[in-house]
């Protein structure tokens, strides 16, 4: 019951927008406040270790009660929008069927996330682990741990997963926050192809695009944070394009709050605004002349203040803002040349296309053949490759890490091309903009990180974001009946990735065979929730389970983890948390910049070993600690 009140409070929200503003703006509206809400109520309440099921209840009580109090004094103008609904005529037989589509990927998206579990590697080493260190200790600081992305990652996503997690007390609710922003990135598209000219045609088809991209069905069930930087960047586009219409503080606001969020929720958010936010600084510099001071304040305060608290919490910790710096090392390019860039740009295009092997080695082979003649430099460049990594176009996959997507990444490709084409023959000059910035924001995107082989995911929010100019060109170079034959081959093309995602299927029919996790047959339904957790990872389900029941004998509610810098810990304060509720999961060895953050556990009475080389006994806090079991690369040490 509890953990509906988020809920409660974005419907309150959406009805007290929707008196005013169309009903597309009001949900987008009522998405950003209840994504302040949360960041105000998790930094609040952080500050004095109260993220506990009383604090954060009362906290949404109050947030709720101040929604009612706000709806009903607007009772009368949202009575007489309801009387002004029941007079909207029937909808077209093509409106309904393209709204049906949607409900169908989107319900059976939303059936997964409900289902199965967070089940994701980055999910089971940092997204889900950070949130159960939080929910543990009463607050967002930092902690000792040998995994530094629990903490120097943006938070913004993992926040609302915290907030579900305390109010729900499981993970049961983790996966729907990145749904929530499949379902609103889906509605918010629409509102950017409308303000790109497009009618109703184009609107349509732009949501049917966000809604059949095969990364974002996989991501929309998973705790990843790609869709959740895609909802907020669209929502600060379509915030700004109304600030260019009504140059009003209000619409600046709302832009300004969009970006904080985005930039709260990912790295990758720098990189694909700094098109916008340098188009839009340019108007203004133009055309704002005296309230360009006033806007300005409010476009850089906002963020500032949204981001204040992550911000200083890897400050403090790590001299820098938004970074460990030694571990963003192998995320940015040791190379920013001409060469680099392209080679980037090449790599990173040609691995949304990957479909038959055939065609992933002419597309490998292509790729080799430029860098060798043109660019000459390696395609594996170690300056401009993730490190280890070797390129090659990754097969079709049913993988939220590696998916592609073929069919969007060609509408994009031509979209891009047309509206840049027509600004240059003095087309519609916002088109041309818009194209120019997508495109913009790809080299950047494609010449500030290196080449990996999980590129694919983080290029979502570009994809998101270029579904609503391939929306306004279809409907501008055609008439209706293009726009459905698309839309209908992404409807058809997207149901494989919607019931055979590779580590949480709706059904057993194994079309993604190859790459499945799981054998043919078996599906979220049938597959235990502890088995789904371990799907990647299933030589460590039978250590993990040993090690907690051997805790739970001998009464240890404290386990120490010894891991390296990309082992899996969620799992670990799943079953030990499922044994004793108040179990928790403590790194101990720490030896990076974290190990002078506050502890906030107990000393460890059991420690479960995951690194290499594991010695027979360990001192720890003066305590020694013998080895008693290693079963796949995992040990369990005792006190002596």
């Amino acid at each position: 019951m509890f953990a509906a009140m988020p809920a409660v409070f974005l419907v309150l929200a959406a009805l007290y927008f929707g008196t005013r503003d169309e009903w597309r703006i009001a949900w987008m509206k009522a998405a950003v406040v209840t994504g302040l809400v949360v960041v105000a109520i998790t930094e609040a309440l952080s500050l004095v270790r109260l993220l506990s099921l009383p604090a954060v209840v009362a906290a949404w009580l109050v947030a709720c009660a101040v929604a009612v109090a706000l709806v009903w004094r607007r009772r009368v103008e949202l009575s007489a929008r309801g009387r002004r609904l029941r007079d909207i005529p029937r909808p077209p037989a093509t409106l309904l069927a393209a709204i049906a589509a949607i409900a169908l990927i989107v319900a059976g998206t939303g059936v997964t996330a409900w289902v199965a579990p967070p089940n994701t590697y980055d999910s089971m080493t940092y997204h889900m682990a950070r949130v159960a260190h939080w929910a543990a200790d009463g607050t967002v600081a930092h902690y000792p741990t040998n995994i530094l992305r629990q903490l120097y990652q943006a938070p913004g996503t993992e926040f609302g997963v915290l907030q579900l997690q305390v109010l729900y007390g499981g993970d049961q609710l983790a996966n729907l926050v990145q749904w929530f922003a499949m379902v609103t990135s889906v509605i918010a598209a629409s509102v950017i192809a409308l303000q790109l000219g497009a009618p109703m045609r184009g609107q349509l088809l732009a949501s049917i695009v966000v809604a059949t991209l095969p990364m974002g069905i996989l991501q929309a069930s998973s705790t990843q944070t790609d869709y959740a930087v895609a909802l907020w960047l669209v929502c600060s586009v379509a915030m700004a394009l109304r600030f260019v219409a009504d140059r009003s503080m209000k619409s600046a606001s709302w832009f300004a709050a969009s970006l904080g969020l985005a930039m709260l929720t990912k790295g990758t958010a720098f990189l694909f605004a700094a098109p916008l936010v340098i188009l839009l600084g340019g108007w203004m510099l133009i055309r704002l002349r005296k309230q360009l001071l006033a806007a300005g304040l409010v476009m850089i305060f906002i963020p500032l203040l949204i981001n204040s608290g992550y911000f200083l919490r890897n400050e403090a910790l790590f001299r820098n803002p938004v970074s460990a710096p030694q571990e963003s090392a192998q995320l940015v390019n040791g190379t920013f040349t001409p060469q680099a860039v392209l080679s980037n740009v090449l790599r990173d295009a040609a691995d949304q296309f990957g479909t038959t092997a055939s065609v992933n080695d002419r597309l490998t082979e292509t790729v080799a053949w430029v860098h060798a003649n043109v660019l000459h430099i390696s395609p594996d460049d170690p300056l401009t490759t993730s490190p280890g990594a070797t390129f090659r176009v990754t097969p079709l996959s049913f993988d939220e890490d590696y998916a592609g997507d073929p069919l969007h990444a060609l509408l994009a490709l031509v979209a891009t091309g047309a509206g840049i084409g027509w600004a240059l023959r003095r087309g519609p000059p916002l088109i041309g903009f818009y194209a120019g910035a997508l495109t913009v924001a790809f080299v950047l995107f494609a010449g500030y990180l290196r080449w990996q082989p999980w590129i694919t995911r983080l290029e979502l929010p570009l994809l998101v974001l270029a579904a609503p100019l391939i929306g306004a060109i279809v409907s501008r170079v055609s008439g209706a009946v293009l726009a459905c034959m698309v839309a209908g081959v992404l409807v058809v093309a997207a149901v494989p990735w919607v019931i055979d995602n590779q580590t949480r299927p709706l059904a057993g029919f194994a079309i993604g065979r190859a790459s499945r996790s799981l054998p043919a047959g078996e599906t979220i339904f049938n597959t235990s929730r502890a088995d789904l957790y371990f799907v990647k990872r299933r030589e460590l389900k039978v250590p993990y389970v040993n090690a907690v029941e051997r805790a739970k004998q001998a009464g240890c509610a404290e386990i120490g983890l010894w891991s390296g810098a990309d082992d899996w810990e969620y799992p670990l304060w799943v079953l030990a948390q499922a044994s004793d509720g108040r179990a928790r999961v403590d790194q101990v060895f720490v030896t990076n910049e974290s190990a002078h953050a506050v502890r906030f556990g107990a000393v460890p009475c059991m420690l479960v070993a995951v690194v290499p080389d594991q010695p027979a006994t360990v001192d720890l806090g003066g305590i020694t600690f013998t080895r008693i079991s290693s079963e796949a690369g995992v040990g369990v040490y005792e006190p002596s």
